[in-house]
């Protein structure tokens, strides 16, 4: 389907620690990650909070933004150069009374956001610090190495103290496994 689109799309180049969509912003673009990382995230009084990453292959953009137009309650940032193939919602919103396939995506994009933010939610409630902290390592090792970990600690809801803490005795864990 993305490949079906590909002559409406917007090939979008951002520098690493770039901002996509910033605070306030009115979100123009859905965009699918060809190459890079990208952080999502939304300022409390306090401290960032970051609710998600996306890499390659994965959509990502302000959704409540995008698609109720209303300007953006959360940030994008790139963690690394990041390559987009970006949608833009005026070219988007003029397929959807003639394309099935267009309407299909548009759902299961926006389902899968909505089974992300809730994922992310449940965890925060039902598991322990320590519980969260081990299954985003199990589950995510590849963001475990490409995100910087203050970012995984404001993730996983950790303070950057617990999370170095919590690092250290995993990495003693292993080295004693492995007889360092």
């Amino acid at each position: 389907d993305i490949s079906s689109l590909a002559h409406i799309m917007v090939l979008r180049q951002y520098r690493r620690r770039a901002d996509m969509v910033k605070w306030g912003d009115k979100e123009q673009y859905l965009h699918f990650i060809v190459k890079g990382l990208v952080r999502q995230y939304f300022r409390d009084p306090i401290r960032d909070v970051t609710i998600h990453f996306a890499r390659e292959g994965e959509a990502v953009s302000s959704f409540v933004s995008y698609f109720s137009g209303n300007p953006s309650l959360c940030q994008l940032e790139t963690l690394e150069p990041t390559v987009t193939l970006a949608l833009p919602k005026n070219k988007l919103e003029q397929l959807f009374p003639y394309s099935n396939r267009i309407n299909r995506m548009a759902r299961l994009i926006l389902s899968e956001q909505v089974l992300q933010q809730e994922h992310w939610e449940l965890n925060h409630l039902r598991y322990s610090i320590r519980e969260r902290f081990l299954m985003f390592i199990k589950n995510n090792p590849e963001l475990f190495l490409r995100v910087p970990h203050k970012y995984q600690a404001s993730y996983l809801d950790i303070e950057p103290e617990t999370y170095s803490r919590l690092k250290t005795q995993l990495e003693r864990k292993v080295n004693a496994i492995h007889g360092k």
